[in-house]
């Protein structure tokens, strides 16, 4: 366990503050006199420059608490150090090394020592000490010589490896597939890189993910999910908000563009249309960038749906909360295009701009899911799209054109 309070905080390499918890849990940030001096920017969206300390009387602040990990990972620290799984300051001061991002959090007085449960796959995932977000089992990787290996302490792993988890064992096949389908869909947007692979010492296969928070040169590039920009704690926070907050997020935020609402509301209309019900706030986020916040390439992107217990969407849209994939209708599509900023005009063009790359979506599945050995959940996916554009997109037109002449809702 950290044997110390308190933890430095580097954004990049540069030191940037202080990270404390007293007595009582409260936890302080503090930036640093020099690093404001220099200028350098304001490591997170909710935690401007100031000289003044940043309080939070409830334990870590939002942004440091999402930096947390999550799940199985999280469960193998708290097993490593010791301690309950509660202790999220400890869990963050001793695995802060490597985290989503360009920050990172380095105990003052680590405990160096190898950590070994038995289980090679979570000793392998110990031993980058490192924080990843998400419920699933997951650890660093990098790649040499065409193939991949756990990362070690201290190395910068430019993959993230995603493996089965329970009884989703085909979750790995799925990811891929809908990724690929989601790509097909979004032509001209960023999507995350993957593929299927081995990792050394790990049985079965991997989603192997390209991170796009690192350079190939080592350079960190700084990102935020959509729980950090809108002040939310890791947990259930993820799920207790809309999609159209997002869009109210980029529109009423000075450094963010219009043209990425259009974009995110694309990305989500893609997720209804795929079956990714399980599309939070930590699976959306933001570049910081010279010029602004701006999207990251799309990931995490998991026909959730397939599953049968997970048919309800994450997020309320506008008013309408625990929708299912089922009940997502054209007015939800449009009423969404609002709250990004289209007029129903331009909502419906984007609609009926999936239905022009349904060929083309199809020819992308299969072709991936021939691949992956992995026919049948192409097939799966692809009739699942098919339902939901029949219904609920394909009538995006004939549902407006009835509304514009006051013949009700739909």
């Amino acid at each position: 366990m950290a044997s110390a309070l308190w933890g430095k905080i580097y954004y990049r390499d540069t030191y940037a503050g202080e990270l404390r918890q007293e007595p009582g849990g409260r936890c302080v940030f503090t930036y640093d006199v020099t690093y404001l001096e220099n200028r350098s920017p304001a490591i997170a969206f909710t935690l401007p420059r100031q000289a003044e300390p940043f309080i939070c009387e409830e334990g870590l602040h939002p942004f440091f608490d999402n930096l947390v990990a999550e799940g199985w990972l999280r469960n193998a620290q708290a097993r490593a150090l010791k301690i309950n799984l509660n202790n999220r300051f400890a869990l963050l001061l001793a695995f802060g090394h490597d985290c989503a991002g360009a920050v990172s959090v380095i105990d003052p007085n680590p405990v160096i020592a190898a950590i070994d449960l038995g289980d090679p796959t979570a000793s392998a995932a110990l031993a980058s000490r490192a924080s990843l977000s998400g419920v699933q089992p997951k650890v660093l990787a990098v790649k040499e010589s065409g193939r991949f290996r756990p990362a070690r302490s201290n190395e910068t792993a430019h993959f993230i490896a995603k493996l089965p988890s329970g009884a989703l064992m085909d979750i790995v096949e799925n990811e891929y597939l809908t990724t690929v389908a989601s790509r097909a869909m979004l032509p001209g947007d960023k999507v995350a890189s993957v593929e299927i692979a081995s990792v050394e010492g790990i049985d079965g296969s991997a989603l192997l993910v390209e991170r796009f928070d690192r350079l190939r040169s080592g350079t960190r590039i700084h990102f935020e999910e959509f729980n950090q920009l809108l002040g939310r704690r890791s947990g259930d926070d993820k799920y207790d908000a809309s999609y159209d907050e997002m869009g109210a997020f980029i529109r009423n935020t000075p450094s963010c563009t219009p043209v990425d609402a259009g974009r995110l509301y694309r990305r989500i209309l893609s997720c209804f249309l795929t079956g990714n019900t399980d599309a939070h706030l930590k699976n959306f986020a933001m570049f910081h960038t010279n010029e602004g916040l701006r999207l990251t390439p799309a990931y995490d992107l998991v026909a959730a749906a397939l599953y049968p217990q997970f048919r309800q969407l994450a997020l309320t849209v506008g008013t309408a909360a625990n929708l299912t994939i089922e009940g997502v209708r054209p007015k939800h599509l449009l009423s969404l295009g609002e709250a990004f900023g289209l007029d129903a005009d331009a909502a419906l063009k984007v609609v009926n701009a999936f239905g022009d790359r349904r060929g083309a979506v199809e020819k992308a599945v299969l072709l991936a899911a021939k691949k992956a050995n992995a026919e049948q959940l192409g097939q799966n996916l692809l009739e699942h799209m098919e339902h939901r554009w029949n219904g609920s997109f394909a009538s995006t037109g004939q549902f407006l054109s009835k509304k514009r002449s006051g013949g009700g809702e739909s």
